[in-house]
């Protein structure tokens, strides 16, 4: 075994994830690196554009998480310096990344009902139209700030709503659309007045 006081050599380290010329998004991306020494490894330091990202890492396998949607989208890039007990380092290759992540919400708006309409019975037809730059998700529709039924993951986006079961009266709609990404847009405030013949 090599005592700390002469261990003259350096660790080798290579990152293993993500890949080089790799593109990432999302908020969970692994990065990870491959590390070796004649004694011990006792941290890895992940750098990202240059600085540190996050604290060492002193315990194996050498992984952490990145949240990309933290940084701009565009080239960066990752490397990661092994360092041993005796206070030798490596700096590993730089592996190139380019990030992409979906910042653009959808857009959403209520069709029917109409602002202001009056409506009744038990047949209410409520949709909304909705687009985004790469795909709408679901619909989640609301009746005074509480969901009306289930997301509705379908297009077109629509439901039917029973008028009888609420209060005659004033009330709200609103639809949130949600892209893969997790973006979500709330449309504008639809007021509606529920007019049942309740004799």
């Amino acid at each position: 075994k090599v005592s700390n006081a002469f261990d003259t050599t350096a660790p080798t380290v290579s990152i293993s994830a993500p890949v080089n010329n790799a593109t990432v998004s999302g908020s969970s991306v692994a990065v990870s690196a491959n590390v070796s020494d004649n004694v011990s490894v006792v941290g890895v330091q992940f750098k990202l554009d240059g600085d540190n990202l996050g604290s060492e890492d002193t315990t194996s396998p050498y992984v952490m998480t990145l949240d990309s949607k933290t940084i701009t989208n565009g080239a960066h890039t990752l490397t990661a310096t092994a360092r041993d007990a005796a206070g030798n380092s490596t700096t590993s290759s730089v592996i190139n990344v380019t990030v992409s992540n979906d910042l653009t919400a959808p857009t959403v708006s209520i069709s029917a009902p109409a602002n202001n309409a009056t409506i009744s019975g038990s047949s209410v037809a409520v949709s909304a139209n909705a687009s985004d730059n790469i795909g709408v998700v679901g619909i989640q529709f609301k009746l005074d700030g509480n969901n009306l039924g289930s997301e509705d993951t379908t297009s077109p986006y629509g439901v039917t709503l029973d008028s009888k079961t609420i209060t005659n009266g004033v009330h709200t709609l609103t639809a949130v659309a949600r892209d893969a990404a997790g973006n979500s847009t709330t449309s504008s405030v639809i007021n509606m007045t529920v007019s049942n013949d309740l004799t």
